[in-house]
């Protein structure tokens, strides 16, 4: 990755500037020359998405609220931690992105009610759209220390230069769990080197990455290989260091070259859910993908 401008690791990225609305903010251009690091079997890796579009939402959170470092107190001091509560991804043909490339993100970011912030971010390579991710998040603390299961939203105590919308402009959409049979489940146990953030919060990309393992042991699916095309991904609580996570499927459906299903993830100790999934993918022969990444 590129030398940074101040305040944006990670990136190269031009200076950010407010448009007329001052209910938005628009952060230009960050940049990554692709490698290794980046990409999967199916093109660009969707985990490394996530983590790097979350990234750039703190750090444009960070400057609407005037510091330096994404690092936010409430009115009595409190660490608050940017959260999200919802993430999605549309337009998505991760599998046309290979090594080498120059990969652009372009974030503009509102707040949508007084706690509540929505970026969406154009992911560009080579001038092609290949994803446009919206993320969702309000603040958090935890009124017991230590303790993940006790996060409450907060409030940060410093001026935000984004004023908040008429009430209404931006409707919450829930994922309503599917009445009916769970089709499959399997447990899954987050590691503290790969699914806990360095908060001790089970990270918002780890929720993508249990609901591929799950769908990786139900279906195994070699030949075709499953590409995303779209997905939601809701974040309803999270998990102490230790906790198991039960991963439920209660729709799949296969239509053609296509497959859609809906996931729901619990904790294993007291089955309170911790989020819900909607994915469609396509199914892509890997010769396809073999000769799209030589």
């Amino acid at each position: 990755m590129n030398a940074t401008a101040p305040g944006l690791r990670n990136s190269t990225s031009q200076t950010a500037e407010f448009v007329t609305s001052p209910a938005v903010y628009s952060p230009v251009i960050h940049s990554v020359r692709l490698g290794m690091p980046e990409l999967s079997r199916v093109g660009l890796s969707e985990n490394w998405l996530i983590k790097a579009c979350g990234h750039r939402h703190w750090l444009a959170l960070a400057d609407i609220h005037g510091v330096e470092h994404p690092q936010f107190r409430n009115s009595e001091g409190a660490r608050l931690y940017p959260a999200f509560t919802a993430v999605r991804l549309s337009d998505v043909r991760l599998e046309d992105v290979g090594e080498n490339q120059l990969l652009e993100m372009h974030l503009t970011l509102c707040r949508t009610s007084r706690t509540c912030f929505q970026s969406e971010i154009e992911v560009i390579v080579e001038q092609r759209k290949v994803a446009t991710v919206t993320m969702e998040s309000a603040f958090i603390w935890r009124s017991v220390e230590g303790s993940n299961r006790s996060v409450r939203r907060g409030v940060v105590a410093r001026p935000c230069q984004l004023l908040p919308p008429p009430p209404g402009q931006h409707p919450r959409k829930d994922i309503q769990r599917i009445a009916g049979p769970i089709l499959r489940e399997t447990i899954l146990d987050p590691s503290p080197h790969e699914d806990l953030n360095g908060v001790g919060l089970l990270y918002c990309a780890s929720f993508q990455a249990m609901l591929d393992r799950a769908e990786w042991q139900w279906f195994r699916q070699m030949d075709p290989l499953t590409a995303t095309r779209s997905r939601t991904i809701q974040f309803l609580g999270n998990a102490e260091l230790g906790d198991r996570i039960r991963a439920a499927l209660y729709m799949h459906r296969t239509d053609g070259d296509t497959l859609a299903h809906m996931i729901e993830l619990t904790r294993v100790s007291d089955g309170a859910p911790i989020g819900r999934a909607i994915t469609q993918r396509a199914l892509i022969p890997a010769m396809d993908l073999v000769r799209r990444l030589a």
